[in-house]
């Protein structure tokens, strides 16, 4: 009973000792601060960079600019006082503009403001979007694009549904400076393939169509393919692996090399002469990963038309048509997949053939390198698309 009291004592005094406190600055004011000097304003694509001189006071903090966007947004952007400029960006015209900066103590007191006009450079959506080009490909359309200005940007990709209207179909985020994306899974008929980008300003382009028909294209007939047994080329039966299990349409099963095998090669004859378009590799889930062990990661690619030595020689085979490597597509460290990481493996890694390489029956594959190191690899499959010529 002594012990209830004590606790009901306790909680009465610490409910009375309460005092709601009013919210305030963390530090008292020294006076509206002096306004920033020495102001240069220099243009950029879609934005500016402004330097300036911060003023002689003890307590600034730091410089805010409050400005509007060309879509009519109002922004504001702080910097520490151990700056001396601020990079604004999201303007999608070149019409002039001003931004309205101010000096700020610790109090959060504002100086009066100084305004800074400009014209900003072409927009960086202006010229990605004046670089697209849309383009028939196997299976569906290729886009490509230049962002010469490394701009972070969301790409929306479109083709007509059943009825005609145009859907979306894909989203892509990106900054590399040039790439390309594809449609693919359309038949060879006139069909409607669209894009548009969109920033994180809340900008977007206009909608860029295009009507053309695909390439017909057909994932090659696994019956007809075979594994060729060249000379230099590694043996893939090891610890329950099978060559045929590379080209058997079962994902879970696999080839597997000897240790210390790398680089290790296998050949695969398609069975027919064609135009190749990508070769698409699966990797083995292994302890509930496709970026493990075995797993290949960097990879050559070679083909030929006419039956090759049997010794392997590889002064046969030129150079390589493809480099490439089995990447996460989040670039997370071993060990550590995402959900993206999971879904890109599962559709597999694809390596496309340029458009100008020659019809071709042969193709070798040669591992260099695998997921986490070992020296031997696992594949699990191969898929190999195209049309066939003979």
């Amino acid at each position: 009973m002594k012990l209830r009291y004590l606790l009901l004592y306790i909680m009465a005094l610490a409910l009375f000792s309460c005092e709601e406190k009013a919210l305030a600055p963390i530090s008292s004011s020294l006076g509206k601060p002096g306004v920033v000097t020495g102001i240069v304003a220099e243009a950029l694509s879609g934005g500016v960079k402004v330097t300036y001189r911060i003023p002689n006071t003890e307590d600034i903090l730091s410089v805010k600019a409050i400005y509007t966007l060309s879509n009519g947004r109002t922004m504001e952007q702080d910097v520490s006082y151990f700056e001396n400029n601020m990079v604004i960006l999201g303007y999608n015209d070149t019409k002039e503009h001003e931004i309205k900066l101010y000096a700020v103590n610790r109090a959060q007191v504002k100086s009066d403001p100084v305004t800074v006009k400009f014209t900003p450079l072409e927009p960086p959506l202006a010229k990605i979007a004046r670089s697209i080009e849309i383009i028939s490909a196997f299976g569906g359309a290729q886009y490509n694009w230049v962002n010469e200005d490394k701009y972070p940007v969301n790409i929306e990709f479109f083709t007509n549904d059943s009825i005609g209207y145009l859907q979306l179909v894909r989203v892509l985020t990106s900054e590399l400076p040039a790439s390309n994306s594809k449609l693919r899974g359309y038949d060879p008929e006139m069909r409607t393939f669209a894009i548009l980008v969109r920033d994180n300003y809340g900008n977007v382009t206009d909608t860029i169509k295009k009507n053309l028909v695909p390439f017909f294209e057909q994932r090659f007939d696994k019956k007809k393919m075979s594994i060729m047994k060249l000379g230099s080329d590694v043996n893939f039966t090891n610890w329950e692996g099978t060559d045929a299990y590379i080209i058997d349409d079962d994902k879970t099963t696999f080839g597997h090399s000897p240790a210390n095998s790398l680089p290790a090669t296998f050949t695969i004859d398609l069975g027919v002469v064609a135009q190749v378009s990508r070769v698409v590799f699966f990797n083995r889930l292994f302890n509930d990963s496709y970026y493990s062990w075995g797993n290949p990661k960097d990879i050559e690619i070679y083909g030929r038309k006419d039956r090759p030595a049997q010794s392997g020689d590889w002064s046969e085979w030129g150079a390589p048509i493809v480099v490439g490597e089995l990447s996460k597509p989040s670039g997370q460290p071993s060990g550590t997949d995402t959900d993206e990481d999971r879904a890109y493996a599962e559709s597999g890694f694809e390596f496309e053939f340029p458009v100008e390489i020659e019809p071709l029956r042969y193709i070798r594959i040669k591992i260099l390198s695998t997921q986490t190191g070992p020296t031997y690899a696992h594949p699990a499959e191969v898929d190999v698309f195209g049309q066939i010529k003979e």
